[in-house]
């Protein structure tokens, strides 16, 4: 991350009442992207926010749950990917094909 998006990002994170060990978690945890446009990043640091303040997580808790949220997310993106290859690659198998092994 350049040294101009880190100054932007703590400044964000200033505005969103993000401590600085919280903030470095969520770095640590790879939650923002380089060249990525701010409105991304402070959707990230309210998803934080609102951890801390609902749930009364920790800022490095919050960091990672938001990781691992958008992880979950990825994984059901794959998943729908591969029910819907598997749709079209069997729509036509029948289980009788299996019986006749």
């Amino acid at each position: 991350m350049k040294p101009s998006e880190l100054r932007t990002l703590r400044q964000l994170a200033r505005e969103h009442g993000i401590s600085p060990a919280a903030l470095e978690a969520a770095v640590d945890c790879d939650l923002f992207v380089p060249d990525a446009p701010t409105g991304e990043w402070r959707r990230v640091l309210r998803q934080m926010r609102r951890l801390m303040d609902d749930l009364g997580v920790n800022g490095p808790g919050a960091a990672l749950l938001v990781r691992m949220a958008r992880d979950l997310e990825l994984v059901e993106a794959e998943m729908d990917r591969l029910r819907q290859w598997q749709a079209r690659r069997f729509e036509s198998w029948h289980e009788g094909y299996w019986r006749d092994l």
